[in-house]
Order: C-alpha cells, then structure tokens, then sequence
C-alpha cells in the first residue's frame, strides 16, 4: 500500500479520519481484538458527520478518552491493498491532547498503549510512517504554543418540579452533547450557557424550552431579585438555589441553579438531550446514594442539596 500526505483540507470525499494522540508525555496507540499490531486511533466517517466529529468519536471509541483538544494535521491519499483488499481512500488526520482517559468502551479495540516514539509493530506501516512527522511537527507547535487564558463559562439550569399522585417529582434527562461523547446518557437537569447581556432568568426560560419543550410559569426567587443602573450598567442582582462550578478538566463551567415550575407537554427529544423523565424526590434520593455515577457531576451535590432540604421540610425559598 502506497501512502501520499497533503495540505489539510486539500483533497475531497474523505473517507476516513484519523487521530495521533498525545497523553502525559506518550503517543497513544491502539490494539485491534484480531491483531497483533498496533495502529492510531481513527476510522470510517460515518453518514451526516464531518471528519472531525467522526475523529472525536473514534478517539473515545478507541481509547476512552473523555476529554481532549484536537487540531488538525493533514490530509492523506492510500492506494494499494491490504488484507488482500484494494485501496484507494482519503482520509484527514488531526493532532489530539488528551487530558483524561477512561475506560474503553466496548468496541474491537482490546486495549491501549503508551509509547514514547512508534511501536516495533504497525498494522498500517506506510501510512503511520508518512504521517508520523508530520504528527511530530504538531506536537512540537502545541508544545510550543502559549495557552490562551481561559475563563468560566456561565450557564443556568433548572430544578423542574411537578406534583404526580400526591408527590413531588423532578425532571431528569440524558445528556447527549455533541463534542462530549464520553457524557452521552449520564442524567441531568436542563441547563445551558447564559449569552452576553442576556438576563438569567430569560436564559433559563429559554434553555428549559428548547431542551423540554415546557413553558416555565414560575422562578422561585426572581420576585427577590433586583435591578440597579447606572454608569452605563444595569445590574441584576440574583440569588440562585445552588452554584456548581468545575475546577479541574477541560470545560470551565459553571452553574447557577434554580427551583422552576414548569407547564405543556415534553419533547420527544431534542438536539442536545433525550429520554426524559419525572422521577420522585425518594427515588432521587436512591439514585444519588447508590449510583451518583449515572448523574453528570455538575448536579450531583445540587441534587443532593434539593433532596436533604425536601427530606427535613425545609423552605427553599420564601
């Protein structure tokens, strides 16, 4: 099989996206179930996606890799065969930095490794010895390269409450985010990003529409808020029912979380989350003692807060 790198974004119809993974200091290669070998994370695109989402997939497939930037690489053209198979694709290659591994999801890969250069053994030679410079020279400028400072990202999200046979349950929903693949299904309250000059309590009514297709009739707390302006400003000044914020990662959110009353009828999903469904404070409670895991970690102490308060009768707001 013969193996020729071009410019990125030089060829068209590709086929294929490929990833050179950087982890702690070690290049990330992978080992196929029916293989002795040892290749780069990557694979087909499938149908809708573009190469760089079927890369952020693959890489997690491949390796387990929750959290990671990516850049692109190159291009490549293979002609030949293998396997006694004929050949002739094209494919992008893109440079990933992997801050956090998990565990490999099920998929033909056995397992993982890391290495300081290639590996004595490779499934595709022609190819991982073309590309592997220029993966090379990737690294060097991500090396090389000052950070730009980062910032938290607001975002507002919503405790929706409703009373079914007498008691109150919440809403929870399957998180299904394009870009985090390794977060698909965990559960969540609806919550998203507060635009620039956008006012909280309209974001959460807006977020709350477009993830639930409910309309939020009641805030607990907006009637407290309050409004100053001057010097050019207009301040609103808000107490939400709980703040999260993520300290470590590579999503610097942070969020503002509200009680909410909501009416109308649920969507049956939408594109950033499925599943829904009303469950009961108690079995809130249980699924927070006996598997927090299933909860993105951004809720899990909100909830827990929500629960405690419920179970002592406390006021949550006034």
């Amino acid at each position: 099989m013969e193996c020729t790198a071009y410019d990125f974004g030089t060829l068209k119809n590709y086929g294929y996206a490929d990833i050179f993974a950087w982890h702690r200091g070690k290049w990330v290669f992978c080992k196929h179930k029916e293989r002795t070998s040892w290749e780069a994370p990557g694979g087909h695109i499938e149908h809708g996606e573009t190469p760089l989402e079927a890369a952020k997939r693959e890489l997690y497939e491949e390796t387990g890799a929750i959290s990671f930037d990516m850049e692109p690489l190159c291009d490549y053209r293979a002609r030949g065969k293998f396997g006694g198979v004929k050949i002739d694709a094209a494919g992008q290659v893109f440079f990933a930095n992997i801050h956090t591994l998990g565990e490999i999801p099920p998929s033909e890969m056995e397992r993982i490794c890391l290495l300081d250069g290639l590996p004595d053994e490779l499934t595709y030679p022609e190819y991982t010895n073309t590309v592997f410079p220029i993966a090379l020279e990737g690294l060097d400028r991500f090396q090389n390269r000052q950070p730009p400072e980062q910032f938290s990202i607001p975002g507002a999200g919503g405790i929706l409450v409703k009373k079914m046979d007498g008691a109150e349950h919440i809403l929870l929903q399957e998180r299904c985010k394009p870009g985090t693949p390794g977060e698909t299904g965990l559960l969540e309250i609806p919550a998203g990003k507060i635009r620039a000059f956008e006012c909280i309590f309209d974001t959460l009514k807006r977020e709350i529409k477009e993830e639930t297709g409910l309309h939020v009739t009641e805030i607990l707390g907006e009637n407290l808020s309050s409004v100053y302006e001057g010097h050019s400003y207009k301040v609103i000044n808000f107490t939400p029912f709980s703040c999260s914020q993520n300290i470590e990662g590579s999503y610097p959110i942070m969020v503002f979380v509200f009680i909410c009353h909501v009416e109308g009828e649920l969507l049956p999903f939408s594109d950033e989350a499925k599943n829904y469904r009303w469950i009961s404070v108690e079995e809130t409670k249980a699924l927070l003692n006996d598997n927090p895991e299933l909860i993105y970690p951004m809720h899990v102490d909100t909830l827990r807060k929500y629960v405690a308060l419920k179970g002592n009768n406390a006021p949550i707001t006034e």
